[in-house]
């Protein structure tokens, strides 16, 4: 009985528990060599829906593209150095690199 009123009080206090934000950047491959990146934020929104309102945003604006990809990381330095690589190796690569200012907040306001 103990341990049921213990796993109900950690069930409760977890559910309470506000979730820890990631940190995010949102990809995607376009046409001719082409390599959309997101600016770099911080959610706790689920990867298919973060990954659905970049592509919303890219068919929005007219770019195509294959399929979006929001890779995390644990905080923000981690994050930058991640999208600096990712940066660096698509230009590297021949790839031409644009770089969106798009955030899913400011993507959110926008659409009010």
């Amino acid at each position: 009985m103990k341990v049921l009123v213990l796993g109900a009080l950690a069930g409760t206090v977890l559910a309470a528990a506000p979730a820890a934000a990631d940190w995010r950047y949102c990809l995607a491959r376009g046409p001719a060599r082409t390599f959309y990146l997101s600016a770099p934020f911080s959610t706790v929104a689920a990867m298919p829906s973060l990954d659905a309102a970049f592509a919303r945003m890219l068919d929005r604006t007219h770019r195509i593209h294959d399929p979006v990809q929001c890779p995390r990381a644990e905080d923000a330095k981690a994050l930058r150095a991640m999208r600096q690589t990712a940066l660096r190796y698509n230009r590297d690569d021949g790839a031409t690199v644009v770089e969106l200012d798009w955030t899913p907040d400011r993507d959110a306001a926008a659409m009010q």
